[in-house]
């Protein structure tokens, strides 16, 4: 007889998050000591889908008594980098694993309760846990008020992910509204998978909807509305369901305080998608439809690009390294369908890869990583003179990539004897964050800027290396108080939502006072918040 698991109750208690630690405490012994007693050995391979998970969803026992403290979530969170990284050494499915008290159940709901204002911190929420208490039902189902979110969804994030089927999310939002005159939702016309990803969707891009700041409660109603779903799909949903809605959740959370940790989010996906084996393809003979195949590769794909993104702009750990990876890149399996919107997902993998070589290769030249940044860039701004997605796109990923070449070399140095020479590239450099920083603030006046702490740290960090390489350089244009003026003016919009980043502002003043001879004793400098990354800690130590 089947076992009754029970359903999963959200959000965390701090009883849950206590025996949570516990629980990985125990099991890193148990997996340290395998993983140095043992050699590594080949997994079986998994079934095809479609596959249930039942495996994920187990009863959870006696809760401990003891209080867990914002130090102790911090130091279980952890851990899930650590889990990720085993299951990739030893791949392995669910069965053979973890035990059963670490359920992807009770991860989430602790990764969940912690708060998104600042990224780089590990704190329970517990303001944020009272807001998702309260779904007001009637809020979730009105056509009229989420019909433009979904769009707003659409056109913003669906181009920019392989695994989003814009039209199939459009057509699914039509079956889920009724058509009678009281508009109201029919819930049960969806599977619960469709209906998950639909509310995340909304909420998502009611965030990114001009006056976005007064529809976070309603935001809050939405992924409310998808987490009371989320346990009937661990117990009955597919291996594909559950990535599915995990890239939705870090998605969200990317643009909401309130969305949990994008980071443990993150470490907690990939370290499923290893399990499940979705970072190797199947084996030829496998009996899986093409269909099939190529959603399971979007769905890697995505995790990947959001990985080396938010790994990249916090100076993180990749969660899988490339070395570990055998399955088909989207230019080897999307050329044989008619590519549509995945242009720019495309350039989106292809940018993450890059991101990758430069750490993979740092004794390599500055003149080599800019060579293949040039060669990224013309393929993404030359091959559709016709693209649909914004521009602003490419310069977002140039301006990461140019961050990435200089935290990793930590200045601009080649030979003198080459073609190009140190002060072009400098002011390749610079004109490339100018021009994102116009952009992004031209956005903001035309109401389209609602953005996510992923552009926070993209903006901080142009900011930062337009005053770097501009300082003591008469031969380089000086950087205008102007341009400053702009990026700071947008890391305060950002910083109304992400409380936690509020200081990148004041660290850029402070830089900018620094070069202009304004101040030269501001102790934020002489030591900077912990919320800096470390590679762009020590450019500014470099540079000042």
């Amino acid at each position: 007889m089947a076992a009754v698991c029970p359903m999963l109750r959200f959000p965390a208690t701090e009883e849950d998050c206590n025996s949570y630690v516990e629980t990985l405490k125990r099991k890193r012994d148990d997996l340290e000591a395998r993983i140095r007693c043992q050699r590594p050995h080949q997994a079986s391979q998994p079934p095809a889908e479609p596959l249930h998970n039942n495996q994920d969803a187990h009863p959870e026992g006696i809760l401990g008594q003891q209080n867990a403290t914002d130090n102790t979530v911090q130091a279980a969170m952890g851990e899930i980098g650590f889990l990720s990284r085993s299951a990739m050494a030893e791949p392995r499915d669910e069965t053979g694993g973890l035990s059963q008290e670490l359920s992807i159940g009770r991860m989430l709901r602790s990764t969940l309760s912690l708060n998104g204002a600042n990224p780089a911190q590990s704190i329970i929420d517990p303001y944020g846990q009272s807001v998702a208490a309260m779904v007001d039902p009637s809020m979730t189902s009105n056509k009229q008020l989420a019909l433009p979110f979904i769009t707003r969804f659409v056109e913003t994030v669906g181009m920019q992910f392989l695994h989003i089927d814009s039209k199939e999310l459009l057509e699914d939002s039509e079956k889920f509204f009724d058509t009678s005159d009281d508009t109201t939702s029919d819930p049960k016309c969806l599977l619960p998978v469709k209906r998950f990803n639909l509310y995340l969707s909304m909420a998502t891009g009611a965030l990114l909807s001009p006056g976005s700041g007064g529809l976070q409660g309603l935001a809050s109603n939405y992924h409310a509305a998808a987490m009371k779903l989320f346990p009937g799909i661990i117990e009955s949903g597919t291996r594909l369901d559950i990535l599915y809605c995990m890239l939705s959740l870090i998605i969200y959370s990317l643009h909401s305080a309130l969305g949990g940790s994008a980071w443990h989010l993150m470490g907690l996906a990939m370290k499923k998608a290893i399990a499940f084996r979705f970072h190797k393809d199947v084996d030829a003979d496998a009996q899986m439809a093409p269909g099939m195949l190529k959603a399971r590769r979007n769905v890697f794909w995505s995790l990947y690009t959001l990985d080396r993104t938010i790994s990249t702009i916090m100076d993180r750990p990749f969660s899988i390294e490339d070395e570990d990876i055998a399955v088909l890149g989207p230019e080897e399996y999307e050329k044989t369908v008619p590519a549509g919107g995945c242009d720019l997902a495309c350039h989106l993998v292809s940018h993450a890869r890059f991101i990758s070589s430069i750490r993979d290769a740092p004794s390599k030249s500055v003149l080599y990583h800019y060579s293949n940044f040039c060669y990224w860039k013309d393929c993404a701004t030359g091959l559709d003179q016709a693209a649909k997605y914004p521009h602003v796109h490419i310069m977002r990923l140039s301006c990461r990539a140019m961050s990435e070449i200089l935290k990793v070399k930590g200045s601009i140095t080649i030979e003198p004897s080459l073609v190009r020479s140190s002060s072009s590239i400098e002011k390749d450099f610079i004109k490339a964050c100018v021009d994102y920083i116009e952009d992004e603030y031209q956005r903001s006046d035309r109401g389209e800027f609602a953005g996510s702490f992923v552009d926070a740290y993209d903006i901080f960090n142009a900011g930062v290396i337009l005053i770097c390489l501009t300082a003591g350089k008469p031969a380089l244009p000086q950087c205008e108080a102007n341009i400053v003026n702009k990026c700071t003016a947008l890391l305060t919009l950002l910083g109304e939502r992400f409380s936690g980043l509020r200081v990148f502002r004041r660290v850029l003043w402070a830089l900018s006072g620094l070069v202009l001879g304004e101040s030269t004793n501001d102790p934020i400098i002489c030591e900077l918040p912990p919320v800096i990354p470390d590679g762009i800690r020590d450019l500014i130590s470099e540079f000042f």
